[in-house]
C-alpha cells in the first residue's frame, strides 16, 4: 500500500512538472476547453491499468491508475465549469416555449424607450442611452436606468439576463414591467423588448454591450439591480458568469427559472404564488443557496463531480434525488434541477 501511494503521488507530480514546464518554455500548447471534453477517457485507462496489472506490478498499476482518476476527476471539473461559463457566452441559449407562436407586434418598442430615456425624469436623474456611445465614461463608472412600462392585458413575462461578472440583486416590486439600474466601468448594457399584445406576453433581453471585457483594471466594477412587476407569470433565464447573486423571487409568481453560472455565490428564495415551480441550475465552482417555503413540497436532483450538500429535511430517495416529506401530497411543488462541477449547494425552508 506504502510502495503504492509513493508512486501514486510521485507520479502525480513528475506529470504535472513535465506538462507544466513544456508549457512554460513554448514547446506545448493545451487548450483545456478542448481537452477537458475527453476527460472519461481517463477513467477507461485506469481501469485498464488496473487490468493489466498483477502481482509484483499491482502497486504501479494502482499509482497509475490513481494518477489518472485524479486527471479525470480536474478534467469533469474543468469541462462543467467551461460548460457553465460558455452556455451564455452565444446569446446564453433559451430554449423554452420555443415552439410558441409569437407574433410580435411591436418591435419597435426600444426605439421609444429610448426616445423616452433621453428625458430627465423627474427626480432629476437623467436616463441613459442604451445604444450611446459610451468610450469615454468607461474609464470610470457609468449610471444607466431602464424601464418598461406594464401594458394592460399582460399575463406572461419572459425575462433574459446576461450580466457577465459582477454584483446582481433582484431587489422587489415596482409598478412597471421591468426596471433596472446598473452601474458599470465595463461599459453599458442593452435593453430590448418584444410585446405579443395577441396573446399577452412580453419577453425582455437585458445583457451587457460588450462580451469581451479586460477585466486587468484594479477599480472594476459592474452592478446591476433589477425590479419586476408582481402581476405576471414569469419565466426566468439569468446568466452570471462570476460573482455575487442575490435574487428573492418570493413574491413573483415565477412559472420557470434557469440560472447559469461559472464561479460564483448565488442566493435564491423562491416563492408558493404557482402550483408548481421548475428550477434549473447550472455552475461550475460556485456556492449555492436556495430558500424554499416550508408550505411547499421540494423535490431536488443533483448532478456533478463533487458537491457539498446541506438538504435541510430533504430525505434521499435515490442516488442523486432528494424530496421533502409529504411531496407528493403537496399542493404547490417546486423542482429544482442542480447540474455542478464543484461546488456547495444549500437547501434552507423558511
Amino acid at each position: 500500500m506504502k510502495r503504492s501511494n509513493g508512486i501514486f503521488w510521485g507520479g502525480l507530480l513528475v506529470v504535472m512538472g513535465v506538462v507544466w514546464l513544456l508549457r512554460n518554455m513554448g514547446y506545448l500548447y493545451l487548450d483545456w476547453q478542448e481537452v477537458s471534453r475527453f476527460w472519461p477517457a481517463l477513467l477507461i485507462l485506469a481501469g485498464l491499468s488496473l487490468l493489466a496489472s498483477g502481482g509484483e506490478r499491482r502497486g504501479i498499476g494502482g499509482g497509475v491508475a490513481g494518477i489518472l482518476i485524479v486527471l479525470a476527476v480536474l478534467g469533469g471539473i474543468t469541462h462543467r465549469t467551461e460548460r457553465a461559463l460558455d452556455r451564455h457566452s452565444n446569446n446564453w441559449g433559451f430554449d423554452w416555449d420555443d415552439d410558441e407562436d409569437w407574433d410580435w407586434d411591436s418591435d419597435r418598442d426600444k426605439d421609444r424607450n429610448r426616445e423616452r430615456d433621453r428625458k430627465s425624469d423627474p427626480r432629476g436623474q437623467k436616463y441613459e442611452d442604451d445604444d450611446a456611445d459610451s468610450s469615454s465614461s468607461r474609464r470610470g463608472s457609468r449610471n444607466d436606468h431602464y424601464e418598461y412600462d406594464l401594458e394592460s392585458g399582460l399575463q406572461q413575462a419572459t425575462l433574459k439576463f446576461e450580466g457577465g461578472a459582477g454584483e446582481f440583486k433582484l431587489k422587489g416590486n415596482t409598478n412597471k414591467l421591468f426596471e433596472a439600474d446598473t452601474r458599470s466601468s465595463l461599459g453599458g448594457f442593452t435593453s430590448t423588448i418584444r410585446n405579443n399584445r395577441n396573446v399577452g406576453s412580453a419577453e425582455i433581453d437585458f445583457k451587457m454591450e460588450n462580451n469581451k471585457v479586460n477585466l486587468k483594471g484594479k477599480n472594476i466594477e459592474n452592478s446591476v439591480e433589477f425590479s419586476l412587476s408582481e402581476s405576471p407569470i414569469w419565466t426566468i433565464d439569468m446568466g452570471v458568469g462570476a460573482g455575487t447573486a442575490d435574487f428573492d423571487l418570493s413574491n413573483f409568481k415565477v412559472k420557470k427559472l434557469k440560472v447559469s453560472t461559472g464561479v460564483a455565490d448565488l442566493d435564491l428564495k423562491l416563492g408558493d404564488k404557482l402550483e408548481t415551480m421548475d428550477v434549473e441550475i447550472e455552475s461550475g465552482v460556485a456556492s449555492v443557496t436556495v430558500e424554499v417555503p416550508e408550505s411547499v413540497g421540494c423535490e431536488v436532483r443533483l448532478d456533478g463531480a463533487l458537491n457539498v450538500k446541506k438538504l435541510d429535511d430533504l430525505v434521499k430517495i435515490s442516488d442523486g434525488l432528494y424530496r421533502s416529506p409529504g411531496f407528493e401530497q403537496t399542493s404547490r411543488k417546486i423542482i429544482i434541477r442542480y447540474e455542478a462541477g464543484l461546488s456547495e449547494v444549500k437547501i434552507r425552508r423558511y
